[in-house]
């Protein structure tokens, strides 16, 4: 065998050994393994926030697989990352897949959280799963700087609103005010004080009088319900007069209601004067003639009076001649 042949095979096998160990680095450097069972899925994100193509899979702080690749969707919109799992790990179709922090600032990696309700499936080879939306250390840092402009605002409204408090409600003015007003109230309070000694001792002093007064009120109101149980007895004793002295007086009522329509008809003798002129006339002539004739034997009987035709018609007795012939004055 020559030096060239032989070269030529030790060329060979450093070749191959090179390929394979190529091989072997690609291959462990994206999450394959040799040898052993293994099942792939393809993880849904929104956002692979800062997500390594090799991070690892873990769940309950174990790794259970490594990524494989990292790719952006045609929408633009999420992102899909392929994971190989070791097939001695089952994730159950209700389990929780999110992007995680190894501490504060190490790597992340994608988190498996199992789920309680162990009811659920496994996922099968070359399913898909949809994760959560990680966590933004970007976006919460850009909130925070927001509710810290928003929390200086505030600080800076509640200055000046303190500023104006000093200035307006407790100025000298204001302040001088609230201690005459409080001055006001005391002597108020004072006054109020006084007037309800005053009425106490009133009270006191008058509590026979009070007294008296509320006994005799007391005595009035049985003598009022001894009046009251009195007359309660009347009504109903005398209910059936009450009721027929109510109705006479309904039928009085109605009597005076046909006298007044029978006058405003003309029926009768004071409806005919009320309605006939005619009838008037009458009797206003009538009135006149009584008149006349009354005034005739008036002055009839003054004129007998005076010419003596009553003495004439009346003689007097002979025992009154002979008195009157005896009288000595005669």
């Amino acid at each position: 065998m020559n030096d060239s042949r032989i070269e030529l095979k030790v060329g060979f096998f450093v070749a191959a050994g090179l390929a394979l160990l190529a091989v072997l680095v690609l291959s462990f450097s994206r999450g394959n393994t040799l040898f052993v069972r293994t099942y792939h899925l393809r993880i849904l994100l929104p956002s692979a926030a800062g997500l390594k193509p090799t991070a690892d899979v873990m769940m309950s702080g174990v790794t259970i697989g490594k990524a494989s690749s990292l790719e952006l969707m045609p929408d633009g919109r999420s992102v899909a990352v392929d994971v190989v799992i070791l097939a001695k790990y089952r994730i159950r179709t209700n389990a929780l897949v999110q992007i995680d922090t190894q501490g504060f600032l190490g790597d992340q990696y994608l988190s498996v959280t199992p789920s309680t309700n162990e009811e659920a499936g496994y996922f099968r080879d070359g399913a898909v799963v949809r994760a959560e939306t990680p966590f933004n250390m970007q976006e919460a840092v850009r909130s925070v700087a927001g509710l810290l402009e928003q929390a200086r605002k505030t600080v800076i409204d509640l200055d000046f609103a303190i500023n104006n408090i000093n200035h307006s409600v407790l100025s000298m003015q204001s302040l001088s005010n609230v201690s005459v007003t409080l001055s006001n109230l005391e002597s108020m309070t004072t006054l109020a004080r006084s007037m309800a000694q005053g009425a106490d001792d009133l009270i006191e002093s008058n509590a026979p009088v009070v007294s008296s007064a509320v006994t005799n009120m007391l005595s009035f109101s049985e003598k009022l319900n001894v009046m009251a149980d009195d007359l309660d007895r009347l009504v109903t004793t005398n209910r059936p007069v009450v009721n027929e002295a109510v109705q006479n007086l309904r039928d009085t009522s109605a009597s005076f209601k046909q006298v007044a329509a029978d006058l405003e008809a003309g029926k009768g003798l004071v409806g005919g004067l009320l309605h006939d002129e005619a009838m008037k006339a009458e009797a206003g002539s009538l009135l006149t003639n009584a008149n006349n004739m009354a005034a005739a034997f008036a002055t009839f009987g003054t004129n007998l009076d005076q010419k003596g035709i009553w003495r004439m018609l009346w003689k007097p007795k002979q025992s009154e001649k002979r008195e009157k012939s005896q009288d000595p004055a005669h």
